[in-house]
């Protein structure tokens, strides 16, 4: 077995965490760096909000695949496109799934048969995944996938090996198997995970991290988001630690009052930051970015937190 390349390197990179963490921000990164380097890449967003098209300053992209610059496409999947374009391409005939997902009875079915909508989006970043060019190459260099976050997406991940195991033989089962294939296949994916610094987001990405192991997952990075950057210089903290008491003038002591804070805030973020080490992950620290808006200017200042891959 040929060694893994990097996990930024890979061909299909899905991104996850707690929700609110920045799962759309390391997405957006990732995919800015790699149509920059001239790799054709899709970001596949799942039947959410398109946050990644306005991240990088586009405009929403719906279930159509979409050009927005150059080397770089998206497209937001929509389960029940998903599921036609799966039934035409097995029925053969359009006016044949008309037939028998159009009528009342089949369509209600189908919204209550749990995780179907995910096996649909999987299943449609799947069939991107091993579309070919006209050459008979791979159509896509890289595929990011924005995935949902922590609780639903331990069972995101979790439901091809579950269809896959309790269906015996079939279509379903060979579709479900390869699914499983490609995600658990260190050789093309990496799944990142992201977290914050603080209490709660650390302790959902340790539990996280140890579902998707079990699950035999090929992870990647973990991305640190929105860390502190480091407020004073060396010489300038060690001035400031030789303060020993608040001072009495108003303002110097307001000054003394915001500097202990982000201070603390820092070495939460350092502590934090350790305990995540114990992951055995590598760790990517991203920024915090003071600005009043974020989004494609703070993206492409964040790409220089990337490691070469």
């Amino acid at each position: 077995m040929p060694e893994p390349p990097h996990p930024f390197d890979r061909r299909f990179l899905l991104v996850t965490g707690k929700g609110g963490v920045g799962k759309s921000t390391v997405t957006a990164m990732l995919a800015l760096r790699s149509a920059q380097q001239g790799h054709k890449t899709l970001v596949m967003e799942l039947n959410t909000q398109p946050r990644v098209a306005e991240l990088l300053g586009h405009e929403a992209a719906g279930p159509e695949v979409t050009c927005v610059e150059r080397n770089l496409w998206l497209v937001n999947i929509d389960p029940s496109r998903a599921l036609e374009e799966y039934a035409v391409m097995k029925l053969r005939f359009r006016a044949l799934y008309k037939l028998v997902f159009e009528n009342p009875v089949m369509q209600s079915l189908v919204r209550f048969v749990p995780g179907l909508n995910d096996l649909l989006m999987l299943g449609k970043a799947f069939n991107h995944e091993r579309e070919t060019d006209e050459d008979g190459g791979p159509a896509w260099d890289r595929i990011l996938i924005d995935a949902p976050a922590t609780g639903h997406g331990i069972t995101f991940f979790r439901l091809p090996k579950i269809i896959r195991d309790a269906v015996p033989a079939g279509n379903m089962h060979r579709e479900t198997a390869e699914m499983w294939a490609l995600l658990t296949d260190p050789q093309r994916t990496a799944v990142h995970l992201v977290a914050l610094p603080e209490e709660l987001p650390v302790r959902e990405t340790t539990e996280l991290h140890a579902h998707l192991r079990d699950l035999g997952l090929p992870l990647g990075h973990l991305f640190l988001n929105m860390v502190p950057p480091p407020l004073l210089d060396a010489t300038t903290r060690a001035d400031f630690d030789r303060l020993r008491s608040r001072p009495a003038d108003a303002r110097l002591g307001l000054l003394w009052d915001i500097t202990q804070v982000r201070l603390g805030r820092e070495a939460q973020a350092t502590g934090y930051a350790e305990e995540l080490s114990a992951l055995r992950l590598p760790q990517v620290t991203l920024p915090m970015q003071y600005s009043p808006t974020f989004g494609r200017p703070q993206i492409e200042a964040l790409l220089g937190a990337l490691p070469a891959s």
